[in-house]
Parts: C-alpha cells; structure tokens; sequence
C-alpha cells in the first residue's frame, strides 16, 4: 500500500515524509534539485524559566470570588495583568536543516519521463524513478529507527551520477562547517542564535564505483554508477560537546546499507503489521496517483475505501516515525517542521490535540510509542509544582493548555480564552489512565500513579465551593471557545465548566481505583471520594444540548472547533444515557450546521463523537468530508496548515466504528456504514483484555476471533441484523453468545 505521485512536490506541504521518532526528513523529490527538509525532535529555542507572572498568587482568589460573584468582565480585567505569563511564550521546534541534492547532469528545461515518487508505507520506503536524456534515474530512502539515519541511495541505469550534496539551514542559521573525512562533513550552530540548543548535522556520501570529494558544506559525486548516503544529527545543551551522540552510529562497510535497509523493514514491520484493515478496492482507482483519488471525491464521487484504508494505514505509518521509545512525543506536526518559528511553536497543545495525537495507541497496539507521552507527562508533572506554588500558593502540581520538551506547563500567551486554563495534566492523566486499560500495563500504572497523587493534591486545594455548593475549577475557561456576556460584552473566563468537571470526575474515578488496585494510601481515599461526589454533574439546556457553562450564555462562535463540553461522550465514557447521547447529538448537529469541524483534528473528532453515538452513516459522511476539506495531496491532515493530529484521531476512528469497549463490555459494529458491507479488522485491542480479528461479508460477521482470556461476565454485544440467518453464529464459536 502506497501514497504516489507522477510529479514532484510543489511545496513543503505536499513533500513525503520520512522518519525515525527522532529524526524526520521531508522530501521534495524534484529531480534538478531534490530538496529535503530535516529535523530532530529535541531542536527547541532555549528553555523559558519562570514565566510565571509573580502577581498571580496574590491575585487568583480575587479573580475567583470576581466570577462566583457573576463580575465576568472584572475578573477578566483583573486577570490580564496578574495571571497572565511574562514572558508569555513557551520554547518552540526549529528546523534542523535541509539537505539539496542536485544532479548536474538534469538540463533546467530537460522535463522528465515516467517520472513517479512513492511512499510506501508496508516497507516505510520512499523511492523515486524518472527518466531523463534516455538514462533512467532511481532514489531511495529511509530513516532507520536504530540509529535515527536517514539513508539514501541513488543508482543510474546507463551514464553515471553528477550529484552534489550541500548541506545547509534556514537563513543559513549555523555557524560552522567541519570536513571530518574525504566523504563526511559536519554542519554545526545553536537554535535560538547562540542561545540556545547546540546542534550538529552530519553527512557521509559514499560511491564505490566512483569519486567523492568534498568542498566546504559540498560533497561532489562524480563518475558513479550508484552512490549512497547517510544524515545523522545530534543535539544536546548549549555548552555541551555532541560528538558522543555521533560515535553510537551503524559501522560503514561495502554492505551496509543493504544490511541497514533490510533490519529496518523487519523492525518496522514487526510494529505496522500489528492490525490490519480492509475494505473492497476499486482495481481501476487503485491505479491513479493519490492526488487524483482526492481531486475525484472533491468533485463529488461518493466514496473510496481503498483511500479510507490508506489513510488509516498512514495514521500508523506517521505514528512510528513520530514517536519511538527514547525520543519525543508527537507535536502538533509529529516532527516535521520548515520552519524556525513555526505556527503554535509546533509543540505540545494538550486541550485536545496531545491527547488525540495517541488516541490510535490503545486499540491499535502501540504502547511502545506511547512511552515518549509518559515522559513528558511525568516530567511536566514534576515541574508543575513550581507553577502550582507560585502562580496559585498551593501544594502538588499543574498544568495549563501548552507544554513544551522542557516540561514547561505554566500558561501560554495571552488569550484569555486559552492561557488560563488549568486542567492539561488531567487530560494528559487520563489519556495515559485509558491506556493502561487498553493495555493492562501494570509497570505503567506504578510509573504513572504518584504523578496522579501530585495533581490530586493541587485540585484537593484548587477545587472550591461554588455558588451552587458544588466544587468548581476557577478561574477556568472551555477550551479557546467565547460567550456573551451583560448582553454585550465578550468573555471566556469562567468557574466549573463541562469539560473541566467531566475531566475531574473521569481523573478522581481512575485514581481511585488505581490507589485499591495497587493497595496504596488507603487513608486518601476518603477525601478523594468526597471530592468526585461534590463535582457537578453535566447539565442539559433549555434548548435540547449539553450545557457548555454552568449558565446558559449567548454564544459568539455557533460552529466553533473545540467539542469540549462533549469530552463525557469521547473520548471518556461517561455520557451513557439516552438523555446526554441525545443532547450530546443536538450539540454536534447544532455546531456542524454553523460551520464546525472546519480544521482537520476538529473534523476527527466529529468521526469519533459519531462513532460513540453509533451512528455509522454520519461517521461516514464526516469520513468523506475530511478527504475533500481537510486532506493534503501526500495525505497529511491540515488545520490548515498542516497538524498531524487529524490524522491519528482519524485512525482511532476507524477502530472506534468497528469495536468499541470498556473494561466490562465489547461492542461489535457500533457504527459501521452501509457502504463498507464487506471488510476485516485483525489485530484490534480492546479494554476487556482481548484482542480481536473480525471480518464480515455483505453486511453479515462471519469471523471473530478472540485472542486472550475473555472473562464470561464479559459480554459481546452484536446487533441481530449483522448475523446471517443462515450460517452458524460466528461469536458461539468462540463461546460468547450476543447481547
């Protein structure tokens, strides 16, 4: 399974990505100058300390008592100048730099023959075929996720190679080249000018049948049949040496980079092939380039789930090359980025984007790469503490709506309707709480748990008595949305918000079940109680959907982005009456029909919300909008721009219509549309401690196999009209009966 194109990339956003969970590398595929954009995971500016404005803990209860008070516009008025953060922005990603490689045997005006760039995402892969001056031309490449290389190869079949290799960065932001050997050279420099991160990039050409020789930041190939090279990076403090970094490489021989290519398929495959999904594919649209198969649904052809199944399969693809064991998490655009200040920082939005990056790892079996989300949770969670005794006076920890790699989770920006809200370590909780129910990872739960008692013990403090008698979060906001307020004014800043008190009941629910399953701090579990019983309970409004506020506020936005107040439905799993689910729908309804789900992650979400509510034909229809709205010609999700959560969150989707599970039930086909009447799914995980193979022909289940020990008080639950009349019931055979 491929994604293809008969001509190179016309811009960043439509290069082919490679990568390692460290190092990424995006490729042009231009066949004059083949452009490749690189990064490495931990090239951030420096780290912003302290950001915390010094005022705020003098100032927040005031604030609070502003808003309990129903003074909306002076909290805000207060809040401003005294909580929000100096400096007000976090560190962000950089570029790491771009390797041009030109071939000085392509006339500028010579256009290419059969000329095809191919990502394939069952070897993980990038090759690259053309035909020019009758000699044909192949590049391949691959980022190894041993060593974090990137590895490329380039042959010819009848004259000989002219490349050169010129490795350079953004503005020409380095500060040194190094010629380490006759085939290697090291570009080297700071992020953030001379401030920040010390970086290296290194290079190594090889050409048996050749010439190579170097020149400055060039290494020229001449006279070669075929030649190869290898990009390796590093990056460490400013005043660290990196040269370490570089001695961990794979040892150069005649063969290495056959040897290189086929440990990688082996180790990559070990993971991609872990499920397997299939829909009926047309044969004769199974033959165009991706981007005609786009361009096709976008003039209004009904459907193709051939490129359902490819973008699911990408979805695990992006998952493997963003986040391995050792390295960062997935940002906001897994680890490619071109620029040196990109948009957002391309870090770590944790409102809702973070989480839905590893929504995909539970079911789909993935808790290696879940690994790189537990570091960064533990270590934000360590270094909340200082944000919770400065910025509020209190004991254990906090995070608000941003993190950076340092950890650093005091609030971000200015925007009253993002900056100060305080519940990022509750959702990053309980993402991680949830996986550990797909995987029943008890080392996982001892890592995690002390982590859960510090943010319990901001929120013992944090949470106070309402004008309702309830316990709120304020000052809080729903994430980046706005009200009306005084009939006049805009505002954000509010007390016990849906998705706050949904967050809170799902966190203290977790953490209590976790202290009995460990039989730990007994003595807590009274008042972590007392604390999930004062929590409001979601509220619906007078007009039918589930309240957002504790009032009912005109709204400014009618099709806003963020589902916030829908958390309850899904991710978590609290919304389980008809009365929420039906409120829960006219709440999406209300925001599609105002011009909701415009950005490709806010789009993803509206597929999961629907697969929840079991409704498989407007999942379905969200499925194709996000091909013709949201999907960029190599498949990458765009906000716009390009953020990858969209893309994972799309394949959680997918397994979210097809096995949907908690801890005590199992349910086949929640939402499967009409028209993917024939297909399976092997390999999907889900929280009752099984994994399942399913498959099902012309609407009917005629496979499903249960790999584990299924508890019998454990129901597999199976619409009757998914069952041939005329067949053995396939879930008897495995001795479970429908519900």
């Amino acid at each position: 399974m491929s994604i293809w194109s008969p001509a190179p990339a016309k811009n960043w956003e439509s290069y082919y990505p490679l990568g390692s969970g460290r190092l990424g590398a995006m490729i042009s595929g231009d066949t004059r100058e083949n452009t490749i954009v690189l990064n490495d995971d931990r090239l951030f500016s420096a780290p912003r300390n302290h950001r915390v404005n010094p005022d705020a803990a003098a100032h927040a209860a005031k604030v609070r008592d502003l808003l309990f008070a129903g003074k909306v516009i002076e909290a805000e008025g207060l809040a401003g100048p005294t909580m929000f953060p100096a400096p007000a922005k976090q560190a962000n990603y950089e570029v790491l730099g771009q390797l041009k490689i030109r071939n000085r045997y392509v006339d500028y005006f010579e256009k290419p023959v059969n000329y095809r760039r191919t990502l394939d995402l069952d070897t993980a892969l990038y090759t690259q075929e053309y035909t020019g001056r009758q000699d044909g031309h192949t590049f391949e490449a691959f980022t190894a996720l041993e060593d974090h290389a990137l590895y490329g190869h380039f042959t010819a079949t009848n004259n000989v190679l002219a490349l050169n290799f010129t490795l350079t960065r953004t503005e020409e932001r380095y500060e040194r080249v190094n010629r380490l050997d006759d085939h290697t050279i090291l570009i080297s420099g700071h992020s953030d000018g001379l401030h920040g991160r010390h970086f290296g990039i290194k290079l190594s050409v090889f050409a048996p049948s050749g010439f190579v020789t170097v020149y400055g930041n060039t290494i020229v190939v001449s006279e070669a049949h075929d030649c190869w090279f290898r990009v390796t990076s590093a990056v460490v403090p400013t005043s660290d040496p990196f040269y370490p970094d570089f001695a961990q490489q794979v040892p150069v021989t005649a063969s290495t980079y056959a040897d290189v290519k086929a440990k990688n398929i082996t180790a990559y495959q070990a993971l991609y092939q872990r499920t397997d999904f299939s829909l009926p594919d047309d044969p004769a649209l199974a033959q165009l380039p991706t981007a005609d198969r786009l361009a096709r649904l976008k003039k209004g052809a009904e459907t193709d789930p051939g490129l359902i199944v490819t973008l699911f399969n990408y979805g695990k693809y992006l998952l493997i090359a963003s986040s391995e064991p050792g390295t960062h998490a997935a940002n906001l655009q897994g680890i490619w980025n071109q620029d040196l200040t990109p948009v957002w920082g391309s870090k770590y939005t944790i409102n809702i984007n973070t989480e839905m990056n590893y929504w995909l790892t539970g079911p789909l079996n993935y808790d290696a790469q879940e690994k790189p989300l537990v570091d960064l949770f533990l270590l934000a969670v360590d270094r909340g503490h200082d944000t919770a005794r400065t910025m509020y006076g209190l004991a254990g920890s906090v995070i608000h709506h941003n993190l950076d790699i340092y950890g650093d989770g005091a609030p971000q920006s200015t925007t009253m309707s993002g900056t100060l809200w305080p519940m990022g370590g509750v959702w990053l909780a309980n993402e991680l709480w949830r996986h550990y129910q797909f995987s029943r990872d008890e080392k996982l739960l001892t890592r995690i748990y002390p982590a859960f008692k510090e943010l319990a013990a901001f929120y013992n403090a944090f949470l106070v008595k309402d004008p309702d008698g309830y316990l709120a979060a304020a000052p809080s906001v729903s994430p980046e949305n706005y009200y009306v307020v005084d009939g006049h004014y805009i505002a954000s800043l509010s007390y016990g918000t849906t998705i706050d008190n949904s967050l809170l009941r799902e966190f203290y629910g977790a953490l209590i079940w976790m202290a009995r399953h460990l039989g730990k701090d007994a003595d807590l579990l009274i008042a972590w109680q007392k604390v999930l019983d004062r929590i409001r309970p979601t509220a619906i409004g007078p007009d039918g959907r589930i309240r957002e506020y504790v009032h009912d506020y005109p709204e400014i936005d009618k099709g806003h982005r963020h589902f916030s107040p829908l958390y309850g439905l899904f991710p978590g799993d609290e919304f389980t009456t008809p009365e929420l689910k039906a409120a829960a729908r006219k709440f999406i309804d209300y925001r599609l029909k105002h011009g909701s789900g415009q950005t490709g992650w806010s789009l993803a979400w509206v597929i999961n919300l629907f697969a929840r509510l079991g409704d498989g034909e407007a999942a379905w229809q969200a499925i194709n909008r996000m091909f013709t709205q949201s999907t960029q010609d190599n498949l990458l999700n765009s906000h716009p721009p390009f953020q990858i959560d969209g893309n994972f969150g799309f394949s959680n989707a997918i397994a979210e219509m097809i096995v949907q599970s908690t801890p005590t039930e199992i349910t086949l086909f929640p939402a499967l549309p009409a028209a993917w009447s024939t297909g399976h799914l092997t390999g999907v995980r889900t929280r009752a401690g099984v994994i399942l193979d399913i498959a099902w022909a012309n609407g009917y289940l005629t496979e499903c196999t249960i790999h584990g020990d299924l508890p019998a008080e454990v129901p597999v639950h199976l619409a009757p009209q998914y069952l041939d009349p005329n067949k053995p019931n396939p879930l008897e055979k495995e001795g479970h009966d429908h519900g």
